[in-house]
């Protein structure tokens, strides 16, 4: 996670420095969340996680637990991107890592056409990291999604020569994957032949433009971290954060990615390019939610 603090703006920054950083966090926290705890279940510590925002839209979550003599043990820090408003109200479970206080959550996006898989930003705020409560779940209004970069670069827009056939074959996909997220499993073999005639179409484009003149947007999973995806985003809104400890500036682009939108964060020293509306980021993303109770 330390390469995704130069993201937040805080590249350069030695081991003494963050925990100096770290414990300003813990003795001014903007935001103070004990876990919600299972009735029945026995708990040794007071789970915590605590959260300081270093800009606007930028903050430091340090998760851990507090010892007998209240004292609070650091277990893990990471930078968060702050998250206004749910995108989806339908998510699968919570899934805990092993080996440390975190988890994932699984939303399904009928024209992502996989599961996002995303690190839960106020994991103690809905559960106690590997328990659900049948009324915590009960009372959910959904997740919202962000994401940081390390590393990206900005593409020119695809034009408006794109082939009007390859457009109609795809509306008719996403047609057919909405059926089959709502219940319809006869649309599975007209899905099938579907993306043989989009195979067949890009192949005869990616010849003759290059791949980046054929794909518009896509969010694909990236080796075995569940939630690092590959980006490529049309970029709707442009904003900027002036880090005050460092100097540095973060941009933050609303992307328009494969029928989802979400805000992606990155240093500007680690951007290749200049963004501008219209233009699309490519990069590799941390995914990050935060679940509404």
């Amino acid at each position: 996670m330390n390469k995704y603090m130069s993201a937040a703006g805080l590249a350069g920054l030695d081991q003494n420095d963050y925990e100096d950083l770290y414990r300003i966090v813990e003795k001014d926290p903007d935001l103070y969340i004990e876990a919600s705890y299972i009735e029945g279940k026995q708990y040794d510590e007071r789970l915590i996680e605590l959260t300081k925002y270093i800009a606007p839209h930028i903050g430091i979550t340090l998760r851990g637990f507090l010892d007998r003599d209240d004292q609070f043990i650091r277990q893990l820090a990471f930078p968060v991107i702050k998250i206004n408003e749910p995108v989806s109200k339908k998510y699968k479970r919570i899934s805990p890592l092993k080996n440390e206080p975190a988890a994932l959550t699984r939303s399904d996006f009928p024209t992502l056409g996989c599961s996002l898989y995303s690190y839960v930003q106020n994991l103690y705020e809905v559960s106690d990291g590997e328990e659900l409560s049948s009324l915590t779940n009960a009372t959910w209004k959904g997740i919202g999604i962000s994401a940081l970069s390390s590393a990206g670069m900005i593409l020119l827009p695809m034009g408006k020569s794109e082939n009007k056939e390859l457009r109609a074959i795809e509306g008719k996909r996403n047609r057919l994957k909405k059926e089959i997220f709502n219940g319809n499993d006869d649309a599975y073999e007209q899905l099938t032949l579907t993306e043989m005639q989009i195979y067949t179409t890009i192949d005869k484009r990616v010849k003759k433009n290059g791949i980046y003149g054929v794909i518009s947007t896509t969010l694909m999973p990236r080796g075995v971290e569940e939630d690092m995806y590959y980006c490529i985003g049309l970029i709707e809104e442009i904003s900027s954060s002036k880090i005050p400890l460092t100097e540095q500036i973060v941009y933050h682009f609303l992307l328009s990615c494969c029928g989802i939108r979400f805000c992606v964060s990155i240093n500007k020293d680690t951007l290749i390019g200049e963004p501008e509306v219209g233009r699309r980021f490519k990069g590799i993303v941390w995914m990050q939610s935060r679940i509404f109770a």
